[in-house]
């Protein structure tokens, strides 16, 4: 019994993105045109300037700093995304879920972290 579990264990954890709660966008970039309707969670920073709304649909590209990714979206972004683009932010963060087809990444849920009001009056803090 104990040998099953572990061996459950062991096969659980070396399945892709077992032990990772999303990807960078140079692993999903790496990862190419997907060969099935899997769907994957990608984090990254919008780009500035990168944001287009066309009706219902938004696109956009997140960056983990080193490689740029389309995201498409028919979904409504959260509040949090566009309080932050409105106010210039150029550290807005989200996780996309969604599939990838080897140049656009096609978002089903997309959350966005809200930008912290408290860094700055943490780092003054600091330095006073």
């Amino acid at each position: 019994m104990l040998l099953g579990l572990v061996g459950l264990v062991m096969w659980a954890l070396t399945r892709p993105g077992s032990t990772s709660f999303f990807y960078t966008t140079t692993e999903v970039n790496a990862l190419g045109q997907s060969q099935t309707s899997e769907e994957y969670r990608v984090n990254g920073k919008v780009l500035p300037d990168s944001v287009d709304r066309d009706g219902l649909t938004t696109s956009f590209e997140i960056s983990d700093g080193d490689t740029p990714l389309a995201v498409t979206t028919d979904e409504p972004l959260p509040d949090a995304f566009w309080t932050a683009m409105a106010s210039g932010s150029s550290e807005v963060d989200v996780v996309a879920l969604g599939t990838y087809d080897g140049s656009v990444f096609s978002a089903t849920e997309v959350l966005a972290k809200c930008p912290s009001k408290f860094k700055a009056k943490a780092a003054a803090e600091k330095a006073g």
